[in-house]
């Protein structure tokens, strides 16, 4: 009998966290897949647009799908997610699993690729936004600060392997070989996650206690909008950097230099995301931490516009990169304290809009400077001054909202 009991106490001590951090790596695993694949044709645009028969505008439409679902079904899957985690999570796993294989079906066909790219994307949205619920849900406070870097590293992980894969994948066996091997990524990814939410019942470690808030109350707070000013800026300037510095470097005769420096730029937000937040949160300076990268950003983007030297520009890149990406989980889980479990979704979802909206803005501001590279990164220099502002009225520390519904 005593044995018996041993057993059965040995079970429920390990076990649960042994899942819960197996249903993380295949939470993380889809947000890696998710990005990757809807950005499966961003690094070879001039090919594969000869391959669809239509123009490189168009061929670059299929990922300005992503923040427009980003927005637009934001509000949506973040209320979802608070109400009917499981079953949300599930049907997005379900959609980023089904839209690569779509593309398959005719691999140089637009149409098949829009349908792929639009079931990608729309589901985005109602996987991405569990990443601060997740860990709030099976998580302690002492270990929610380390998972959300991870997973925001597995966003940044996606970006780094669309931009390493895209071009020798295209080169090796064209757009089938291409869209066939993020198809087998994506679904494999996103089976996993619908299994593990489905089939694999996770014990919840956390539940939380009080009343939801008011979401409207929520997002009348000076608190949120600060973060969300923080998040505008940083995930602006992430956007408008990948997708200008090529033609920044190319106007300053480094032509085929901007990939490397996508890569440096993703390789040093990997290591940023997944390091400051943990410390900032085990010293309780989540706001010195957003200070500090918000002023990086500004002289990071300053220097890049004072040099052409290479190897100079691969550090400057690894510098900004490990700062600008390690502001995303901070601000995550900051939002998550702010909103307490109950609406931490529908928090992050809020901040996801505005940082869509910050990368739509980032993107447009520079088009009438496409001719004076510097003038560019000064501009978007001055661009990141909000940022550093929005972070210095931010309380010094998290402060819990507790409207009741």
């Amino acid at each position: 009998m005593t044995q018996g009991a041993t057993k059965n106490h040995h079970r429920t001590a390990i076990k649960p966290s042994a899942i819960r951090w197996a249903v993380m790596a295949a939470y993380a695993a889809a947000l890696t897949t998710s990005t990757m694949t809807f950005l499966t044709y961003a690094t070879v645009t001039s090919g594969v647009r000869v391959d669809f028969g239509v123009s490189e505008a168009s061929v670059g439409n299929l990922a300005l799908l992503s923040p427009l679902f980003l927005v637009l079904l934001g509000t949506v899957s973040g209320r979802f997610l608070d109400r009917r985690f499981d079953t949300t999570l599930a049907v997005g796993a379900a959609m980023i699993a089904v839209g690569p294989l779509l593309r398959l079906v005719d691999p140089s066909s637009y149409g098949w690729a829009l349908a792929g790219q639009v079931l990608i994307t729309a589901g985005t949205p109602f996987v991405a936004n569990a990443i601060t619920k997740y860990p709030a849900r099976y998580f302690s406070a002492q270990e929610r600060p380390t998972v959300i870097a991870l997973l925001s590293a597995a966003f940044y992980l996606g970006v780094l392997l669309a931009a390493v894969t895209g071009q020798p994948l295209y080169e090796h066996g064209g757009i089938t070989l291409l869209v066939a091997v993020h198809a087998a990524v994506g679904t494999a990814a996103g089976v996993a996650l619908l299994i593990m939410v489905t089939v694999v019942r996770v014990p919840v470690a956390v539940v939380d206690p009080e009343p939801a808030v008011a979401r409207s109350h929520l997002r009348r707070t000076r608190e949120l909008w600060m973060l969300a000013g923080v998040m505008f800026v940083l995930f602006g300037l992430f956007n408008a950097f990948i997708t200008w510095i090529e033609t920044v470097q190319d106007h300053l005769g480094n032509a085929g230099f901007g990939g490397p420096l996508v890569i440096a730029l993703t390789l040093g937000g990997v290591t940023g995301a997944i390091t400051i937040p943990g410390l900032a949160a085990r010293r309780d300076a989540r706001r010195t931490a957003l200070i500090a990268i918000s002023v990086v950003q500004v002289f990071g983007l300053l220097a890049f516009a004072a040099t052409g030297n290479h190897v100079t520009l691969l550090v400057l890149a690894v510098v900004v990169g490990f700062f600008m990406m390690a502001a995303l989980p901070i601000v995550f889980e900051w939002s998550e304290i702010h909103a307490g479990i109950a609406n931490a979704a529908s928090a992050t979802a809020f901040l996801t809009i505005l940082g869509n909206l910050g990368g739509v803005a980032f993107v447009l501001a520079p088009q009438m400077f496409l001719d004076t590279p510097r003038v560019i990164l000064v501009l978007l220099a001055a661009l990141s001054i909000p940022g550093v502002l929005a972070a210095l009225r931010l309380p010094r520390t998290p402060t819990p909202h507790l409207i009741a519904a």
